[in-house]
């Protein structure tokens, strides 16, 4: 018997699929966001912003949905893209994913940073948050190369906690909550005096997508969860619905419990939540550890989910061969795994030059990557709904009129959301240089990866 190993294992149940996708989605956005958006808009256009940007990606969901259940295979928007536009097509969608989901990963660590600054000060200097943050990188990248199975047993304790963590701060905020602040924080605290309703509504649709990146987790999984063809789409669709209630609760009880000024200046606005709440200090620790520890595990999720889409483009022979290698022990494609924690290294070093990177807005890096994750990835969501337009006209998938004008609108949200993405960017040339350098390189070397291959 060959000891060779040339598939994935599929050990993931709904409820880890499910958790995936929660996990991955709720992971550094919810926690860091709420303090960026104070900065940049007021409550009700907050609020407004998160309503939006919800019902248009419960929209795009669905797309992934219906793929999943006629491709059932690891990689999902990559496989979608290739079987309707070709190879050159899923290398680009792999490519852009790719690339997105590990600068993404970037800015996980960087509130991981922040986390462990509430707790240990001795992190709040540049050599020991390199060390520790790389070290929890590479710790997480090496558990996920030893089995998809434990990595999913980790998405789904620390989606229980994080999910705790939200349901606590709800139910002790609402004897508290002031919706008067609403009122009375009309007036726009962005630093740089911007009143412009539009602008202001731009720049939280820009800031909030990044919150909801990760919608089509447990498509790239396709190959590791288990019945994929019922349970993709289910993981999908209960997941992003999920989300979407906690995203919106969580939100309107911050932004009526503490006043915008306040809310714009906090490192942990959870934990000043609960401090309020309680009039102690004690809860807002014990709240910094639950949000680290849920925080990691999304960066557990997102190290599972990142490698497969350039394995997935690598198995169907336009990437680099060597990414489709899987570990002759564990079953995981463990040259995908660490190729994405270069990535995401290379831009955890760029939070350490911020003289390089020109931040004249007083926003953090984690904004900044974030900004840029997000709409890196917006692309992707577009043309995985290009791709179920095109699968439909070819006859490979089965779609209702229903599900049609769904399709319509879906494309209509996927525009605006890049459109906003554009307008309402403040991050520094020095981020777009870097991202948009990789991909030029990741695309001219095409042709080279292909010939890998022969």
């Amino acid at each position: 018997m060959s000891s060779k190993n040339t598939s994935l294992k599929r050990d993931l149940g709904l409820l880890a699929a499910i958790t995936i996708v929660v996990g991955n989605m709720i992971g550094s956005g919810v926690f860091g966001l709420p303090s960026a958006l104070a900065k940049v808009a007021t409550p009700s256009i907050i609020i407004l912003a998160w309503v939006v940007v919800a019902i248009g990606a419960t929209i795009i969901a669905l797309s992934y949905g219906n793929l999943s259940r006629s491709i059932p295979k690891a990689g999902g928007p990559v496989v979608y893209t290739e079987a309707a536009l070709g190879k050159f097509w899923g290398y680009i969608v792999s490519l852009v994913w790719w690339v997105g989901s590990a600068v993404g990963n970037a800015a996980i660590v960087d509130l991981i940073f922040t986390q462990l600054a509430q707790l240990i000060p001795v992190l709040d200097f540049p050599v020991s948050k390199l060390i520790a943050t790389l070290f929890i990188l590479w710790l997480f990248t090496y558990i996920n190369i030893c089995g998809v199975k434990f990595a999913g047993w980790i998405s789904i304790v620390t989606t229980i906690l994080k999910s705790s963590v939200f349901i606590l701060v709800i139910l002790l905020a609402v004897p508290h909550l002031n919706f008067d602040l609403f009122v009375s924080n009309s007036l726009p605290l962005s630093l740089q005096g911007e009143t412009d309703i539009y602008k202001m509504f731009s720049a939280a649709i820009a800031l909030i997508f990044w919150a909801f990146t990760g919608l089509e987790s447990s498509t790239m999984a396709g190959g590791e969860i288990k019945n994929p063809e019922r349970n993709i789409q289910r993981s999908v669709v209960w997941g992003l619905a999920i989300v979407g209630i906690i995203y919106i609760l969580i939100n309107i009880s911050l932004l009526a419990l503490i006043s915008q000024d306040q809310l714009a200046e906090s490192n942990s606005p959870f934990a000043d939540a609960i401090n309020m709440a309680l009039g102690t200090n004690m809860g807002g620790n014990i709240i910094n550890i639950a949000i680290l520890i849920s925080v990691v595990g999304a960066l557990s999720g997102w190290i599972l989910t990142t490698g497969r889409s350039i394995y997935a483009a690598s198995k169907d022979k336009f990437f680099i061969a060597s990414f489709a290698k899987i570990h002759p022990r564990y079953s995981t494609p463990y040259v995908a795994l660490i190729a994405s924690g270069v990535i995401t290294s290379i831009f955890f070093f760029l939070n350490f030059y911020s003289d390089i990177s020109g931040n004249t807005q007083g926003l953090s890096h984690f904004v900044n990557i974030t900004t840029v994750a997000a709409f890196i990835n917006l692309p992707t969501y577009l043309v995985t709904i290009i791709s179920e337009y095109v699968l439909i006209k070819k006859r490979k998938i089965e779609s209702s009129k229903a599900n049609n004008i769904r399709l319509f609108f879906a494309f209509i949200f996927s525009l605006v959301f890049i459109y906003f993405g554009i307008i309402g960017s403040i991050v520094p040339v020095i981020y777009w240089i870097i991202s948009v350098g990789l991909l030029l390189v990741g695309l001219l070397c095409y042709p080279i990866f292909r010939k890998s291959h022969k």
